[in-house]
Formats: C-alpha cells, structure tokens, sequence
C-alpha cells in the first residue's frame, strides 16, 4: 500500500510530498535502534514460560539526505555578471506521518462510495479522528528522538524561516546563475513493531517521513538559458 508524508509550508503557499510506502520487512533483529526479540519457548503444560511486557518499537530501513525548497524563493540573474538574494519572508516547514494502515482504510471507502450510488458510508466519528491525529504526533516525536542519537542533533518536528541570509555569487560569463533557498533534512523509511505479552513480534506498520533540520541555506548552479522544470524560458 502507499503512504503518505505531507510537507506543509505556512503562510500562503504549501507542497505536498506523495511517498510510496516501503515494501513489508521482516521480524527485525536485536540491534541498537530495535527492543529484544524473543524466542518463544512453552513449558511442558502447554503455558508459555516467558512473558514480556508489551511495549511498541521503531526500526530505520534508510537515511537520506532531502532539501527542502521553498516556494516563490528561486530566482535567475545573467548572463554573466552576479546574483545576490536574501530572505525575508516567514515560512514554517515541519514534518508529518501517517500509517499506511490508515491510508489503506481511506481507500477502502473511496471504493465504496465510487461503486454505489444509493448508499455512502458514515464519516469516522470525531474521537477516532482525535486519536489517528494523537498518534502520528507522538509517532513523529518519537522518529526525531530516535533519529537525533542516531543521525543529526540538528533535526526539528518543525522549523521557522524568518529571516535568511544574503548570499552573492559571481556568474561565469555567458552563463545564467540560479538561486534557490532551502531547508535541509532527511527522507526517512521506518517500520513500526509490537512486542506483545508472550514476547512475539507483530508490524504495527510502515511508511516514509520527511524531517527537516535547522539548517538552511542557498542552493546556487548555472546553466546556458533560463530554464524551469526544464523548460527553457528564454533564448537569451
């Protein structure tokens, strides 16, 4: 199934980020990001002998590197010459996660709805919509707690670009500079785990978080003609 992970940039702009929810994984192993697995072993009057104390556990499959571009801060300067840009606008990016257990109940009354036209089914009661909110932000708590030990101190649930810096680059002539300001982070694949009484392991499930950092900073190239989406914009 598909997951999702939303971007959200305050103010008058946003950008939704659409992820494929990573493929089922194994039982994990025991290891430093992961709770202890147990075999378990039954006594001979069929009673199990060893009891664990239930308890949830995250597992990362991947780590890597996402700039996070804000909107309606690009800009093109040339040929030749020099560019220099600086923000000042205020923005808020911070991170969102969904179980794709709840994306897939989602899609089962889409597909009620498109092959009956007589009935619709009920919308979820209030409090079910409280508690599936409750529970991705302490997922995505718990993601950055995890991931701050593991990755990069640096990581934020959410982070606020007030002010930016001013930054000047000197054009190659003939050639057009490109400025974008960005926010740094990750892409990260993680599952989620159970550990039940009798010390087994059962998914909880699995999906795909953005987290951003609080770092930022201006992502600079060149190239021949003005471009975007690359398109060219211009001959000259």
């Amino acid at each position: 199934m598909k997951g999702l992970a939303a971007l959200t940039v305050a103010g008058s702009l946003s950008i939704t980020l659409a992820a494929v929810t990573p493929a089922a994984v194994a039982a994990p192993h025991e290891h430093s990001t992961t709770a202890v697995t147990h075999s378990l072993s039954a006594s001979p009057d069929g009673v199990n002998a060893r009891r664990c104390r239930p308890r949830k556990f995250l597992r990362f499959h991947f780590v890597r590197p996402r700039n996070f571009f804000i909107p309606r801060t690009r800009f093109i300067d040339g040929p030749g010459g020099s560019i220099t840009a600086s923000v000042t606008r205020s923005h808020r990016v911070y991170a969102e996660v969904e179980f794709e257990r709840e994306k897939r109940k989602s899609r089962t009354r889409s597909r009620q709805r498109t092959n009956s036209r007589t009935t619709t089914p009920p919308p979820p009661p209030e409090g079910e919509a409280t508690i599936t909110r409750t529970t991705s932000r302490a997922l995505t708590r718990q993601i950055l707690r995890e991931l701050r030990f593991m990755v990069n101190p640096l990581l934020a649930e959410e982070h606020i670009v007030e002010v930016g810096h001013t930054y000047t680059r000197e054009i190659s002539p003939g050639m057009y500079g490109n400025l974008w300001y960005r926010v740094f982070g990750y892409r990260v694949g993680f599952s989620a785990w159970r550990v039940i009484g009798n010390c087994r392991v059962r998914p909880v499930g699995t999906g795909i978080a953005n987290i951003p950092a609080r770092v930022e900073g201006w992502r600079y190239w060149e190239t021949k003609h003005p471009t975007f989406r690359g398109r060219k914009l211009s001959e000259r």
